[in-house]
């Protein structure tokens, strides 16, 4: 049974949000990883994870990003300072561990 991970995105300011699903978390780091080693001089640069709801059914984790993504600004702070109250990376060991095993290809 896989499960689906709804999760919120912040930029190092926390003014930004973006919240999305996904079946592979490891998957969607490296992604976010590569997607912000493009873009680090244009725009906001989501690269934390700092929130995260595990569910074994899609449709309830569609229906509960449609939640979150209709909540407010300060809705979703408050959701974050109550399951994680100093904004810590959730994930912050797979992107170091992923950026290690890329190094070694490096030219």
């Amino acid at each position: 049974m896989s499960n689906f991970i709804v999760y919120i995105l912040t930029d190092n300011n926390r003014r930004y949000f973006e919240i999305d699903f996904t079946s592979n978390m490891l998957s969607t780091i490296v992604e976010l990883q590569q997607v912000n080693s493009f873009t680090f001089q244009q725009g906001s640069h989501l690269n934390r994870i700092i929130y995260s709801e595990a569910f074994s059914k899609l449709a309830c984790a569609k229906k509960r990003m449609n939640e979150l993504q209709n909540f407010t600004h300060l809705q979703i702070e408050r959701i974050i300072r109550k399951n994680n109250p100093n904004w810590n990376n959730l994930y912050p060991q797979q992107q170091q561990s992923y950026a290690k095993r890329n190094s070694n290809y490096a030219a």
